[in-house]
């Protein structure tokens, strides 16, 4: 509502009057400042471990536009029923059933409001996130389809809060609508059915996979479709305001929201799926005593970091190692040496390393040293090894990697008995089959 009034001292005679316009809502300022406040708020927060990580991946914080509805979604929708519902009711002196106005401009000015400032406090919030990826992701861009998932989520829920306030023409459903958005975020978060309905997913793609472009088109297609039934469904039922009518024929007015109820049905038939391999995947390699050393390109600068872990394993295990390739997880997707052989089933000869930002274990040489002492298989037994081959594998591990305690069993034994008791006892270590006999000097 437009309030012009003028204020300061009176002007002398014959001189000009220019009125100061003031902007003015009938709720104030604070109904849209607060969940302004707390959106932004949000996102900052919940953010800045991944702003804390040693480097960046595009793929990340691409998804981090619509994981970050989880709460954001919730209190969009929660703070647009109140707003709705403070507003809409005939009985308000500025929301009479005569006004001309009532019906789409209404909704329009409204829903403009909300949307452009709970949208833009959401972008705010993401902000230094992406800066910091800007400058520290070394692969790729972003992606604008799955970013804009993110943006279409929030966009429903203010949509659908706003919907809520008009049916119930009251600001005390809020609650309820943080409830019934927050339930349709844990949808999302819960596993794959509902992942196609739902901005908030419940695994988040890592380098080297994508979400996949089916999959994103019908994400936006269904959020966009949703919103436009929303809006248009409230439109009608705020039109009805005019004649002070609470629910007698609203079910017309609700007809448009048929047309999300349609579009649930076919990923709930067919769940689409949600990731695929990278078109393209490459790679940075290098050799170094006779083992290769690749890793995805966005994580070049980690390759020197795998290469000194895991070649000081096998330096102090003295054998031959049981695989002649060290692999970055993320070339899953990359053909062998060019040929139609995958790279995950070349399993006999390729140790596969988790190169990933929030946890980067490439500096320990934890897949190499799992493989070396056997403590890998005897997790594969999944509880039938014995304790004690368990603790002896356990043992040889630690002293693989130089973290060795004063209590582990090879701890001030000279590297190359160890190495020479390694050589004789390869297929003992490798079957879980280490007993306290087998030691060396036993």
């Amino acid at each position: 509502m437009t309030d012009l009034r003028t204020s300061g001292p009176t002007p002398p005679d014959g001189a000009a009057v220019v009125p100061r316009v003031r902007l003015r809502s009938p709720l104030g300022v604070w109904p849209v400042l607060l969940p302004v406040l707390a959106i932004t708020g949000v996102v900052v927060a919940a953010t800045g471990a991944m702003r804390a990580w040693p480097y960046q991946e595009w793929v990340q914080t691409s998804a981090e536009f619509h994981q970050q509805n989880a709460l954001t979604a919730p209190i969009a929708a929660a703070a647009a029923t109140y707003f709705a519902g403070r507003l809409l009711p005939p009985s308000r002196i500025f929301a009479l059933p005569s006004a001309t106005r009532a019906g789409r401009q209404t909704v329009a000015r409204h829903l403009g409001l909300l949307i452009g400032a709970f949208v833009g406090a959401y972008l705010l919030g993401l902000l230094p996130l992406v800066v910091v990826t800007v400058s520290g992701a070394e692969y790729g861009g972003p992606d604008l389809g799955v970013m804009l998932t993110g943006v279409l989520g929030l966009v429903l829920a203010t949509a659908i809060g706003y919907l809520v306030g008009a049916v119930t023409r009251t600001a005390m459903t809020a609650p309820l609508s943080f409830v019934l958005l927050f339930g349709a975020t844990a949808l999302g978060s819960g596993g794959d059915t509902f992942s196609a309905l739902a901005p908030v997913l419940h695994i988040k793609p890592v380098l080297g996979v994508v979400q996949s472009t089916p999959f994103v088109v019908y994400r936006l297609a269904f959020l966009t479709a949703s919103t436009i039934a929303v809006v248009w469904a409230t439109v009608g039922l705020v039109r009805r305001h005019r004649a002070n009518r609470r629910f007698r024929g609203s079910g017309l007015a609700l007809l448009p929201l048929l047309i999300p109820a349609v579009l649930v049905v076919p990923p709930l038939l067919s769940k689409p799926a949600l990731f695929a391999y990278e078109a393209e995947t490459p790679s940075v390699c290098r050799a170094v005593n006779g083992v290769e050393y690749c890793v995805h390109e966005g994580h070049r600068s980690r390759l020197g970091i795998m290469i000194a872990a895991t070649d000081a394993a096998l330096t102090r295990h003295g054998g031959s190692a049981p695989f002649t390739r060290v692999y970055d997880e993320a070339l899953r997707g990359r053909p062998v040496n060019g040929t139609d052989v995958w790279r995950a089933q070349a399993r006999d000869t390729v140790l596969w390393v988790p190169v990933q930002p929030h946890n980067p274990s490439e500096s320990r040489p934890v897949q190499a040293v799992g493989v070396l002492s056997g403590l890998g298989p005897c997790h594969q037994l999944r509880g039938t090894a014995d304790p004690e081959s368990v603790r002896l594998a356990g043992d040889l591990g630690r002293w693989l990697d130089g973290t060795a305690a004063p209590g582990n069993v090879f701890t001030g034994m000279p590297d190359s008995s160890v190495q020479r008791w390694i050589a004789a006892n390869g297929d003992r270590i490798a079957g879980c089959g280490l007993t306290p006999e087998t030691l060396p000097g036993q």
